[in-house]
């Protein structure tokens, strides 16, 4: 344990307050205002009254097979990386113009600034579990759960598994931890992996190194901002956000998109190595009437409602990107539309993204961007409504409108007609 007293003691002396760099990122241009202003508008109709004793809460699980202690200090731990994250979202949110709203967490009885944390105990050793046991992890914490008030097909959750080997002498680490993550803004689960060095107060770290089972030699700190880093990007998906990639104009001012692979550069400017991860706005938009980050759980589980008419799928004049209209008329209010543009391979890592707000009559105008040249691509559209509710493409997978559409060596769109299960008002 000597080698982790030092690091302890190092991240203590030269930390400080370990925080995101959000509220110094440059400004939010006039157009990100506009759509913020015209969705907190209906948002906050729809939200008031408030009430404080509805909130909703995220419920957080360390998980341990029945042959493993929990890894030292998890609550203590744990309950830092989860308040850094927490406060991640909170200073993306304030950026962006969207206020004080981020993910909910519950305090623990005996101290307000640590996270509540159920601990439950596996059924089988260590050995028994893998990669792959994500699904019968999540059952074995039902009970306990239940026995605790909650019901986790109802809520969002986080489970922290306690599958990862430290060699404190050879400074090694790996891990054969569930690592992913699925949601709707009703429910959802993060599987995560704990380990002894995880803390945000590790993440400024620069001159001492572990070795990784899966990343090689890094940095304490680097190796920090992967794994927390991924908590918020895995939890993004618990709250039914797909991956998606940040433009290039944007890349250079705030950095690489969270839902991209901002899990991997998560706190980087801690360390001065570059300028971080960032919310992208379409997200941001997303999360706002979830109710983890609104505050409010009206009419929470209703499905949205909604009918499109005059629906248009184009290119634009000079032949170059997409051109998507529509008339929609929600209920609850459609207050945003988000439109993805995933190009084939590489899953949707590479999914270039936009959104609009209805006008006052529900039109809206979608317009993509910087697509690659050359491939084939899939159109998919996303209705959100102010009670959370999202018709379309999530992290669970589910797509209401889409469309096919491809791109020449010379950057030309074709597109490719709507979908069969996807044409307006289906």
């Amino acid at each position: 344990m000597k080698f982790l007293k030092n690091l302890i003691w190092a991240a203590t002396l030269g930390a400080g307050i370990v925080t995101s760099a959000s509220a110094e990122r440059a400004e939010p241009t006039d157009e990100m205002k506009a759509k913020v202003d015209g969705a907190l508008q209906r948002l906050t109709l729809w939200e008031q009254p408030a009430n404080p004793e509805e909130r909703r809460t995220m419920k957080i699980i360390y998980w341990t097979p029945s042959d493993r202690e929990p890894a030292p200090g998890y609550r203590e731990r744990l309950s830092r990386a989860m308040r850094h994250i927490e406060n991640y979202y909170r200073g993306e949110m304030q950026r962006l113009g969207l206020g004080e709203r981020t993910i909910g967490l519950e305090p623990a009885e005996n101290d307000p600034e640590q996270v509540k944390i159920h601990l439950v105990t596996g059924k089988k050793p260590y050995s028994e579990y893998n990669v792959q046991s994500g699904n019968a992890i999540r059952e074995e914490c039902r009970a306990v759960m239940k026995e605790a008030g909650v019901d986790i097909d109802q809520e969002t959750i986080v489970i922290f598994c306690n599958m990862s080997n430290w060699d404190p002498e050879k400074r090694a680490i790996n891990q054969n931890s569930p690592y992913y993550a699925w949601g709707v803004s009703t429910k959802g689960t993060a599987w995560q992996v704990d380990s002894p060095i995880l803390d945000p107060e590790f993440i400024p770290v620069k001159d001492q190194h572990v070795r990784d089972g899966q990343y090689g030699h890094i940095s304490l700190g680097r190796y920090n901002s992967i794994f927390i880093g991924g908590i918020a990007h895995e939890l993004g998906h618990a709250l039914g956000l797909p991956h998606c990639r940040e433009c290039q104009a944007e890349r250079s001012v705030y950095g690489t998109a969270l839902m991209g692979s901002g899990n991997f550069t998560y706190g980087e400017e801690l360390r001065g190595e570059g300028p971080g991860s960032y919310l992208i706005l379409p997200h941001a938009l997303k999360l706002a009437s979830h109710p983890q980050f609104s505050k409010s759980i009206k009419e929470m589980n209703r499905r949205g409602d909604r009918k499109l008419t005059d629906e248009v799928v184009g290119v634009t004049e000079d032949g170059m990107n997409v051109h998507y209209e529509v008339k929609v008329d929600g209920t609850p209010e459609v207050y945003v539309v988000i439109a993805y543009f995933d190009p084939e391979g590489n899953s949707d890592y590479n999914s270039a993204i936009t959104c609009a707000i209805p006008d006052e009559n529900g039109r809206v105008v979608l317009r993509s961007s910087e697509l690659e040249k050359g491939k084939q691509y899939q159109g998919r559209i996303v209705f959100v409504h102010v009670n959370g509710d999202a018709s379309g493409w999530s992290s669970s997978g589910t797509v209401v409108n889409r469309f096919d559409f491809s791109t020449a060596p010379d950057g030309k769109v074709t597109i490719g007609g709507l979908g069969a299960a996807a044409k307006a008002g289906e």
